[in-house]
């Protein structure tokens, strides 16, 4: 049977986790307690056996991470906005003294008052690529997927099925849904304009000038490298963005320790490296070395096509890295595979940092949700902790055995 590769994203104090059949989300609430939630994943086009074909696997994925990771990212800082704005409107907190805004109100209030966070969000967009570790179908991670109809180590808890069973999520308003739709398009034409087309001109009025051959191929991809790790290093030197770096360590780390066969403990965790082969930033390394090979083989064109050349390559590019990498997760072992990918794993130096404990705890959190939507045990000897449904109104399925007592009868 297939074993299945478990990967996941940073996000605004939180970690999501992406497994076969649904994604996961655990979120420290400024409150200090933890949230989950749970989502399907198995619906609409994702679920189609041809999105798991190779190459188009990997454009399934970058929509993914590029739709679902950034509206879960905006979401969760939400959440902290909507906590904290409720919490200064309670009486006797230093707020108005009343009770804080709800519905339509509060959405919009809060919509107003991150508007800030979320065109600073349009700038760190790239982020969203390389804040996670990749997901997927493949032989080596060692842990087997469940039957459908398998049932948890309490007969009484619910089928993974039920466990996966859509939970909609609370509505924030047209205007919410318009403006995550409309930063998406923003955030990805910032990511074009930035890393595709910015070097292409700079390449173009330098070396350009005097070669339009190899060497200008050359020049842009050193370009596009060094936009690429100075936007890294000025963009982490934010705090915010320090700590969602620091959750990204979180997360590679319950990562490894589900692959190493140990409990998932902070304990566990602390054996292993924040840097992970499978990591977004991995992948976006290898989308730079590959677009100077694309790029190069494309040679001299008219500026008006070596502009849209830039743009209608970008999913072919994207196509063949993920594969690239998917190669390498699988062939670690091997000291030349790990020396041809260890460029990756630099710039993760950058991208992920040491987290402490307790969002190491919301990492675990997430995974375990995450394998328990799946319906796979949870390791034996994993942590417990405290935590509550982001959407309690919304969790029609009681919550599962293998959870609360960390995959034990």
């Amino acid at each position: 049977m297939a074993t299945f590769h478990y990967g996941g994203q940073a996000l605004i104090e939180g970690v999501l986790m992406r497994g076969r059949n649904a994604l996961a989300v655990a979120i420290r609430h400024p409150d200090g307690s933890i949230v989950w939630a749970v989502e399907r994943l198995d619906l609409g086009l994702r679920a189609r056996r041809a999105m798991k074909l190779p190459f188009l696997r990997g454009l399934v994925l970058l929509y993914d991470t590029l739709v679902t990771g950034t509206r879960w990212l905006v979401r969760s800082a939400t959440l902290q906005a909507l906590a904290l704005e409720e919490a200064e409107g309670q009486p006797g907190q230093g707020g108005s003294g009343g009770a804080g805004p709800s519905g339509t109100s509060a959405v919009g209030s809060t919509l107003r008052s991150t508007l800030g966070s979320i065109v600073g969000s349009v700038m760190r967009s790239p982020l969203t690529l390389a804040l996670g570790a990749h997901s997927e179908t493949d032989a080596g991670s060692g842990l087997e997927p469940r039957d459908d109809d398998a049932h948890y180590s309490n007969p009484d808890d619910p089928t993974p099925a039920e466990v996966a069973a859509a939970r909609p999520q609370p509505s924030l308003g047209k205007g919410y849904n318009v403006a995550i739709g409309g930063m998406l398009i923003v955030s990805f034409a910032f990511g074009i304009g930035i890393f595709f087309l910015l070097p292409l001109f700079l390449a173009q009025a330098t070396v350009g000038r005097v070669n339009q051959g190899l060497g200008l191929q050359l020049s842009e991809g050193f370009i596009r490298v060094v936009i690429f790790v100075g936007y890294l290093i000025l963009i982490g030197r934010a705090a915010d963005v320090r700590r969602t770096f620091q959750y990204h360590g979180a997360e590679h780390m319950s990562i490894h320790t589900l692959e190493g066969g140990d409990p998932l403990t902070t304990d566990a965790a602390r054996k292993y490296p924040t840097a992970h082969p499978r990591c977004g930033t991995e992948f976006l390394v290898v989308v730079l070395i590959v677009s100077i090979f694309a790029f190069a083989l494309i040679g001299s064109m008219p500026p008006l096509w070596l502009v849209i050349s830039r743009v209608i390559l970008i999913p072919i590019i994207a196509a063949i890295s993920y594969e690239i990498l998917q190669f390498g997760a699988r062939h670690r072992q091997y000291a030349l595979v790990r020396a041809l990918w260890s460029p990756g794993i630099w710039v993760q130096m950058i991208t992920t940092k040491q987290p402490t404990d307790d969002m190491v705890e919301v990492a675990i959190v997430s995974l375990e949700r995450a394998l328990v939507a799946d319906g796979n045990e949870i390791p034996a000897g994993s942590a417990t902790f405290a935590t509550r449904p982001m959407y309690p109104e919304l969790e029609r399925v009681p919550v599962p055995a293998a959870v609360e007592t960390g995959g034990r009868p």
